[in-house]
């Protein structure tokens, strides 16, 4: 099929691919949460909560750096210098937060009340210097038309890891061995992708850092870094404060729970791809191209996602049972609203921005949001409690989506009104409800006559999704076909 190749043809292979590796995560947790005892995941939970922040503040958005100066030229002298400049603060940057990891370990152990994370400190300290590498280096793969090898790579070492993962929990019953895998492959990884890509490209050295580009890399970086780093805040800081407020116990619950699934599975793999178009169309203000772009994403990000969070909504329990275990259900609640965020979220609405250079911008509204996220949390829990935090999440989350949609479209030189066909996006929604009544009604049936919730999971699950999918796959692959003429 035409439609599978090209522009559209790259993204559905990394879709695929993502798709195999987000399963194999998801696989992952399933087998840990079911293997593992609550404090025992709970305080595997919190060490990947202290990586993932270390891992968004030492970024300082040189990942995305990488993406935008790479390919503003074609010069190789300057590709270097931009390079080896991004790389030496990556690296830089990395070492610190490892450092810092170690010194504060005290600290944490104290925060969170749990003794049992002194033993992981150096497991975890380096994992976010790795992490920084890994992807700016995937990035460059992507840059020099080597997206395929990059996600075919991915997928081998995703089942690698899930093979260690099921190994350590369910047989070993034992976090020390997934700590020690996680960082062992963050470095192999990191190390296999630097040495393709010198051996496709150019030898990176970090050690030679372009000083007289550093403000302009900086300038760029460091606002998109905040961005980053406080999306990330806001997206984690409802756990953070449940880890201090509750025990190791009930912070599992809620991690678990409170995690977004990859219901954006498809239209983030067109990420990758467009971006660097849609900068090169900002660079050349070429914004006709640019909003038919992003219409089309935005279209099979809706198409794709609503689908997939709806089906979740209404089969919430069934999921906590599959995904987790019947000892997690006590946070169904929690999953059904962060089941809505994942909703919210179809599509990332920072890419016209990213791509128009406008960093600074995107660095206010993250920081705003934080600030407002941070005080709703603490306001809905002393109003709801135990869930407050997850409401305050989709309260936030609905207007900073908005704010951005608004900011997207006028930088396209449009409106949001003009970026969605609201009467096709109405009929879908149409579509989805009717599909939902008759899923909730037919779910209920099949548990008056005691049918198992993983068999009501299975058939309900996938008629629903497949069905949905296969109404619309007509205008789909129509936006991916718009997309795919584009260049």
């Amino acid at each position: 099929m035409k439609i599978l190749k090209g522009n559209s043809g790259n993204s559905v292979l990394l879709a695929v691919v993502k798709a195999f590796t987000t399963v194999s995560g998801i696989l992952s947790t399933m087998i840990m949460s079911h293997a593992l005892s609550l404090e025992l995941y709970g305080t595997f939970s919190q060490t990947n909560l202290i990586v993932t922040t270390a891992t968004n503040i030492t970024a300082l958005g040189l990942v995305d750096a990488v993406n935008y100066f790479y390919n503003r030229s074609n010069d190789e002298k300057v590709q270097k210098a931009y390079i080896n400049t991004i790389m030496g603060f990556q690296t830089i940057t990395g070492i610190v937060a490892g450092i810092l990891i170690i010194v504060l370990s005290n600290n944490l152990v104290e925060y969170f009340n749990n003794p049992m994370l002194s033993s992981f400190f150096w497991l975890i300290a380096f994992r976010p210097l790795f992490a920084n590498l890994n992807v700016s280096l995937q990035y460059l793969q992507v840059s020099i038309g080597k997206a395929k090898s990059v996600a075919i790579r991915n997928a081998g070492f995703a089942t690698l890891r899930l093979v260690v993962y099921a190994i350590a929990a369910w047989i070993l019953k034992d976090i020390t061995v997934v700590l020690i895998a996680f960082l062992v492959f963050e470095v192999i990884i990191t190390v296999f992708f630097g040495w393709t890509f010198v051996k496709e490209k150019f030898m990176i050295k970090p050690y030679e850092i372009d000083w007289g580009k550093t403000k302009e890399i900086l300038g760029y970086s460091i606002p998109m870094g905040i961005y980053v780093l406080t999306n990330s805040l806001c997206r984690d800081i409802d756990k953070m404060l449940i880890g201090g407020w509750y025990n190791t116990d009930q912070y599992a619950i809620y991690a678990n729970c409170a995690t977004l699934l990859p219901f954006d599975i498809i239209s983030a793999s067109f990420l990758t791809i467009l971006i660097p178009i849609l900068t090169r169309y900002f660079g050349e203000r070429d914004y006709i191209h640019g909003r038919i772009l992003f219409k089309n994403y935005l279209k099979i990000g809706y198409y794709t996602a609503f689908t997939f969070t709806l089906a979740c909504m209404i089969l919430s329990k069934e999921m906590v049972l599959f995904l987790y275990g019947e000892k997690y259900l006590s946070g169904q609640i929690i999953f059904i609203l962060y089941t809505i965020v994942d909703m919210i979220k179809f599509a990332n609405m920072s890419i016209v921005l990213s791509a128009s250079g406008k960093t600074k911008t995107l660095m206010i509204c993250s920081l705003v949001s934080l600030v407002a996220n941070a005080g709703c949390n603490v306001l809905f829990y002393h109003i709801f409690g135990f869930i407050g935090p997850a409401i305050a999440t989709v309260f936030v989350t609905v207007v900073l989506t908005t704010v951005l949609a608004e900011m997207s479209a006028k930088s396209l030189e449009t409106s949001v009104w003009k970026l969605v066909d609201w009467k096709e996006f109405l009929a879908f929604v149409i579509e989805l409800s009717v599909a939902g009544t008759i899923c909730f009604i037919a779910k209920r049936a099949l548990e008056a006559v005691a049918v198992s919730p993983i068999i009501i999971l299975c058939i309900l699950g996938g008629v629903y999704v497949v069905g949905v999918l296969y109404l619309n796959k007509k205008k789909i692959f129509l936006a991916m076909k718009e997309i795919n003429a584009l260049h």
